[in-house]
């Protein structure tokens, strides 16, 4: 019968020193990250967050040494997608480039979304801002002061498009509307396209729309652009006023940043973060964006956790004021 050998303790650590120093190193976790990274995208291809959230994805692929992939998850106002971030694996390699309807706005507009804006996600990093811009047709008066003038005259008998009830389209709209003192009908319409045709025809007065869709129209004489919904005025477009320059303090920007699901590490959420704002702080990149009507911001972490509470409360008021609710 085969004898046994019994190993003690102390036998066990002398041979576990002696394999440290023969150079034998405990094994250590892989440094984030160390394969690809989903960023979701809620809107279909080639729409203006998909655009600019494919930008940001080849950079940050430089950066960070890894392919960051785009994948779209377009329905329900971006919700489809900011759900299926909520419930991904909280390892980091799944995020959400995402704008302002999914995380403050859609939260107090839909009764049954079914994900927690707040709870449920961990802010990552601020991208920038889509700026959008006060347009009228043709037969408006073309300065603010004179349009609000007007519409003050017949209370209710001015219209307004958006591209769906809800939208930030409208929600801009009625915070301009709410800091002015005027009274206008929604119209909404289904997308963008629609809204700005109907302006162009003068089927409506007035529509609060991306800075991209505003300046070629207003340049080709199709409509007037009465001032942009933004603190400052746009790099691209410095002979336009803003409408706080004008009297009436409205920012209508959309942003756009980055989220991860609740409780992703926290090295996943600071290297992206470094990374945004590397992109950021490049001139080249920021000149890309720039021609795309995107103004980068970025930001630390506790910035951008700090922005989307008050934006979520901002967002609230407005849309309780002006009675806001969809199905």
């Amino acid at each position: 019968m085969p004898s046994r050998r019994f190993i003690s303790a102390s036998m066990a650590s002398a041979a576990l020193a002696a394999l440290l120093s023969a150079g034998v190193a405990t094994p250590v976790l892989a440094a984030f990250p160390d394969r690809p990274v989903k960023l979701v995208v809620g809107y279909p291809p080639g729409g203006g967050t998909d655009v600019i959230a494919r930008l940001f994805a080849t950079q940050l692929t430089e950066r960070l040494k890894q392919p960051v992939v785009i994948e779209n998850r377009p329905g329900a106002a971006g919700m489809i997608g900011s759900e299926f971030v909520a419930n991904a694996p909280a390892d980091g390699y799944t995020m959400i480039f995402t704008a302002s309807d999914t995380h403050t706005i859609n939260p107090h507009v839909y009764p049954k979304i079914r994900y927690d804006a707040r709870r449920d996600f961990t802010p990552v990093g601020l991208a920038g801002f889509l700026t959008m811009a006060l347009v009228t047709n043709n037969s408006q008066p073309g300065t603010l002061k004179e349009f609000v003038a007007a519409a003050r005259a017949k209370p209710g008998s001015f219209n307004f498009a958006s591209w769906g009830i809800g939208s930030s389209s409208q929600i801009a709209m009625e915070s301009f509307l709410a800091t002015s003192g005027m009274k206008m009908t929604h119209v909404p319409f289904q997308g963008a396209a629609p809204a700005l045709t109907a302006v162009l025809g003068s089927q409506v007065e007035a529509f609060m729309v991306p800075m991209t869709l505003a300046e070629p129209n207003f340049r080709a004489g199709k409509l007037k652009l009465i001032g942009v919904a933004a603190p400052q005025r746009v790099p691209w477009a410095k002979d336009i006023p803003t409408l706080a320059e004008q009297g009436v303090d409205s920012d209508g920007s959309i942003w756009l940043g980055v989220l991860a699901p609740a409780k992703a590490p926290a090295e996943a959420i600071n290297v992206m973060n470094k990374a945004l704002n590397e992109v950021i702080a490049d001139p080249a990149v920021s000149a890309t964006l720039y021609k795309n009507g995107f103004i980068p911001r970025g930001g630390s972490v506790q910035d951008f956790t700090g922005y989307l509470q008050r934006e979520f409360d901002r967002m609230g008021k407005v849309i309780r004021d002006a009675g806001i609710k969809a199905d």
